[in-house]
């Protein structure tokens, strides 16, 4: 587990009552619970905590599945929110690359879903990947 995924681990509310289900190289499950810290005015989950959650799961997936000797950096995040989270949230981040010989931008496409299994958000998040230069 690289440097960045366990400080991941520490983060700070909205994210701090966020529980990893899975991890491996390829794919990384992390769930929210709807505390009242990541409820909205009108008792749904926040897009901005679903848009977070999103991004953590990406950043723990390219964490542990980009081999040594290359490094990475998160470029951009791109979020369509689809219907209102009233329960718990689940993102699930999948990332099918393998073949590591060609550096630079990769997506890592993640879907939130809620408890009963509905999809609520899509999101990709780019990441720059490039041979370390330390």
């Amino acid at each position: 587990m690289g440097l960045r995924t366990r400080r991941a681990t520490g983060l700070v509310p909205p994210l701090s009552h966020r529980r990893l289900r899975q991890l491996r190289v390829g794919l990384c499950q992390v769930e929210m619970p709807a505390h009242r810290r990541v409820r909205s005015a009108d008792g749904a989950v926040d897009p901005t905590a679903i848009s977070a959650l999103a991004q953590l799961a990406a950043v723990m997936v390219i964490d542990v599945s980009v081999p040594e000797g290359l490094g990475w950096t998160a470029r951009g995040l791109t979020v369509e929110h689809l219907r209102c989270a009233g329960s718990a949230v689940a993102a699930l981040a999948r990332l099918d690359k393998t073949d590591w010989a060609e550096t630079g931008l990769v997506g890592v496409p993640v879907t939130v879903s809620d408890a009963e299994a509905t999809e609520v958000a899509r999101a990709v998040v780019s990441f720059a990947v490039a041979m370390r230069s330390d």
